[in-house]
């Protein structure tokens, strides 16, 4: 056998590992999309909640389980600089006074990364452990995973809103799937990103 032809087999191994660890990432990211919903007895000495905005429920979400006592205090990240607290009174029907004594509102982040920042920022300020992550479940894994690098002695357990996007009916498959692609390869970049800041 030439040097050539051991050459070529070696490149086909080597593409057919890659295409394997792919595949079995790709299966991993989707099974993510239907993580457990947790039921309020399952969440437990949880000093926060944190919700990132940008998908439908996200918010309405956070602020329930504020309001059936899970958490001291409730972050809401990547609000609008203009947006204020009656203004989410108003929009969700929302306890006021729970609004006003435990809902803090962070207006500095643009993208989950800013999210991410801003959350650990408010969890160190407030001494905080046990954190609850509310957010999209296409979007969950790669903010768990950058929550986790920027905080690792912090415990975030995921709390998943369904996706409306994915949820409907009416919305074609190829926009589902171009949705979760994009999502995908910016999970992709996310740990590219962090694994080349540890090296």
């Amino acid at each position: 056998m030439t040097k050539r032809n051991t050459s070529h087999i070696y490149m086909n191994i080597i593409f057919f590992i890659c295409l394997g660890v792919i595949s079995l990432d790709i299966i991993s990211f989707s099974k993510s999309l239907k993580g457990p919903l947790k039921s309020f007895e399952e969440l437990v000495n949880i000093d926060g909640v944190v919700v990132f905005t940008g998908g439908e429920n996200r918010v309405q979400s956070a602020i329930e389980l504020l309001s059936n006592n899970i958490g001291k205090r409730l972050l809401i990240s990547g609000v609008n600089p203009k947006t204020k607290k009656i203004d989410i009174f108003y929009r969700l029907k929302s306890d006021n006074q729970l609004l006003e004594c435990c809902v803090d509102l962070g207006k500095n982040a643009n993208n989950t990364f800013e999210n991410a920042t801003e959350t650990i920022q408010w969890v160190n300020e407030n001494n905080f452990k046990n954190l609850v992550l509310v957010t999209s479940n296409y979007h969950m894994k790669r903010s768990l995973f950058i929550l986790n690098q920027m905080g690792p002695n912090i415990s975030f357990i995921p709390v998943h809103v369904e996706s409306s996007l994915l949820r409907d009916k009416k919305t074609s498959l190829q926009e589902k799937i171009k949705t979760l692609s994009i999502e995908y390869l910016k999970y992709m970049y996310t740990r590219l990103y962090f694994l080349f800041q540890l090296n």
